[in-house]
């Protein structure tokens, strides 16, 4: 989605691999398409929360990409049938950024909702995809975390160094992947 956004921004200078407002205009379809699709998965990790209150937030977030994407698709409709309306092409960036800005948001919350903890949901169902997924990444961040205490390098000061150290697990990346299979 990020790479999406950013080619629509660069079309805006007249540069990047988007060249006509017809490739333009379906970026931002791919975009909505791709934010149903981790609706899905965010509505699930909510249904199987074993937190009420990151089950709300999940909903709360899942409710304003839905009202974006809404949004995203009437101003790509209306931006199709509005040739070199330059304020309309920076509408659908602008909306396009806020609905990858609220993704992000409900991915961090994913995230929180998978360390306080999941139900188990029932065997082949879109849930249990969606919480192999939080159970796998989980897994990983202990093991990050497990790595970082471990590791006793220090520097003057008697702080631990991190730069070496790669970054912490995402579940973005993880959902980025899992969309890749359907």
């Amino acid at each position: 989605m990020a790479t999406e956004i950013l080619h629509m921004a660069q079309y805006l200078k007249r540069k990047g691999p988007i060249q006509d407002k017809e490739t333009f205009v379906s970026s931002a379809k791919d975009i909505v398409n791709s934010t149903k699709s981790i609706s899905q998965f965010l509505k699930a990790i909510a249904d199987h929360c074993l937190d009420k209150h990151c089950a709300d937030d999940l909903a709360f977030i899942v409710e304003q990409m839905q009202t974006v994407s809404s949004q995203l698709t009437i101003i790509s409709n209306v931006n199709a049938l509005t040739p070199g309306s330059k304020s309309s092409d920076e509408s659908l960036v602008k909306n396009a950024q806020n609905l990858l800005r609220i993704v992000l948001q409900g991915l961090h919350a994913a995230e929180a909702a998978c360390i306080r903890g999941l139900r188990q949901p029932e065997p082949n169902s879109d849930g249990a995809k969606a919480a192999a997924l939080c159970f796998q990444w989980k897994k990983n961040l202990l093991i990050h975390r497990a790595l970082q205490i471990s590791n006793p390098e220090t520097d003057d000061l008697g702080l631990r160094k991190t730069a070496s150290r790669p970054a912490a697990p995402s579940l973005a990346a993880s959902v980025h992947l899992m969309e890749g299979y359907k």
